[in-house]
């Protein structure tokens, strides 16, 4: 089993993101091929066949890795969280382009457990838009898992809060393994899945 500092020295976390994220996609049905170049912000092509037809989706691959909660404040809401910088307008040109999403892979150093949440682009971007801004041109976002109810996952909106509710997170538990919105009927229907938590 790989130490924690091997895996420090293993590469580029993004690396690993889109290898965990290509077994995934393939796990589901799909063919994922690689971009030669990151065009588009596009790092895979999926391709399957459906109904006599063969249907696309192009997916961006962002790797996060998960943390134990260590602050006084998190500990009683949150036990993993991940947490990185997004520029503010990282998705502005691509909310229009319905076969394009984010695959948001979380791996704990004790090994990845199947944390890989699907996004259509158009809702990561409006969860973007509400994330914690860092500067004038950085947001942060945090996706952290229930303590209380370990299924359950959200993206903070707010910093150092004692609740769980619609001024400090939304729920993405909806998002994680959600392979099903790749599929036609799905991505035709384009209905966004977040909505505001609910509290503890």
């Amino acid at each position: 089993m790989a130490t924690r500092e091997h895996k420090h020295r293993a590469g580029h976390y993004e690396i690993l993101g889109e290898t965990l994220a290509q077994f995934e996609f393939f796990e589901a049905g799909w063919n994922p091929y690689q971009r030669y170049l990151d065009v588009d912000k596009v790092d895979f092509i999926l391709r399957r066949r459906h109904d006599h037809h063969v249907i696309y989706r192009e997916v961006q691959v962002k790797y996060g890795k998960l943390y134990d909660c260590t602050l006084k404040w998190e500990q009683p809401l949150f036990d993993l969280t991940s947490w990185r910088f997004f520029k503010n307008n990282e998705f502005a040109g691509s909310v229009n382009r319905r076969d394009f999403y984010l695959a948001y892979v979380l791996a704990h150093d004790s090994g990845y457990k199947g944390d890989i949440f699907v996004f259509p682009i158009k809702d990561f971007d409006r969860l973007l838009s509400r994330a914690v801004a860092s500067g004038t041109e950085r947001r942060m976002v945090w996706l952290s898992r229930s303590v209380k109810e370990p299924d359950r996952w959200y993206f903070r909106i707010a910093r150092g809060f004692g609740a769980i509710d619609q001024g400090t997170c939304i729920e993405v538990t909806a998002y994680r393994r959600n392979f099903s919105v790749l599929e036609p009927r799905a991505a035709a229907a384009g209905d966004a899945l977040w909505a505001p938590a609910r509290t503890c």
